[in-house]
């Protein structure tokens, strides 16, 4: 399981970036007094689920062990993000705003391709760990017989 913490980390720092930047572009902060504004309450709906990305990697990170049931709850959250951000850029292509500039686009187009990058991450993780997991079951199945014949044996 160690063999995947290098990776785990850099998934962990992306989604920390990944976060503040969202934060910093989409400005949420001077959003928040200014409620009535239809943008700010989905930039609000995007930004809460988002914020627990970074903490389940970095739990992730700590401990593969323990957290790894969460792992498919991380990738459908990414699969539901991933489909948020096509639609973002669907939006963006067809009706353009006059604030979004190339700098808008661009942060589309990251997000979309590390939320792809995570996605496929983890599945390699998850396949990973299923076949330690696997071949940790059959070592212990034949130290098993191996204790079952050494015991037929004696007697």
């Amino acid at each position: 399981m160690s063999a995947y913490k290098p990776l785990r980390l850099a998934l962990f720092f992306y989604e920390l970036f990944r976060f503040i930047d969202a934060l910093k572009e989409m400005r949420i902060f001077s959003f928040i007094n200014d409620l009535g504004q239809s943008d700010s309450l989905q930039m609000l709906v995007w930004a809460a689920p988002n914020m627990a990305f970074p903490l389940m990697t970095l739990f992730l990170f700590l401990d593969l062990a323990a957290y790894k049931p969460y792992i498919p709850l991380y990738i459908a959250g990414k699969c539901a993000t991933l489909a948020l951000t096509l639609r973002l850029i669907a939006g963006a292509l067809f009706y353009p705003q006059q604030e979004s500039g190339v700098r808008s686009l661009f942060f589309i187009f990251f997000l979309t391709l590390g939320d792809f990058i995570c996605i496929i991450s983890f599945v390699l993780i998850r396949s990973g760990l299923k076949k330690s997991e696997k071949n940790n079951g059959m070592l212990a199945l034949i130290d098993g017989k191996d204790d079952k014949n050494e015991t037929g044996d004696e007697t």
